[in-house]
């Protein structure tokens, strides 16, 4: 993945707008949730996963393994 920088610009309501080009890069579509990070003055956008889809995509990834991926909500952190 190239790191890309793009400049844009903060709406009067708060608003920033997302390239359509980074958009379809990173699978993001209308509607999606998105979390933000704030690391010192940086802000982070990641599209959002909660525990649930999270946790399905965890199913299966170790066959025989008596973990349920509901108790991964233990160590992992939102």
């Amino acid at each position: 993945m190239v790191l890309k920088m793009v400049k844009t610009t903060l709406e009067k309501q708060g608003r920033i707008f997302i390239p359509k080009k980074i958009r379809e890069d990173l699978g993001l579509r209308i509607g999606e949730e998105l979390s933000l990070e704030i690391r010192k003055n940086e802000i982070i956008v990641k599209p959002f996963k909660n525990l649930k889809d999270f946790s399905s995509h965890l199913r299966g990834c170790v066959k025989e393994s008596k973990i349920d991926p509901l108790d991964i909500k233990k160590i992992w952190r939102m």
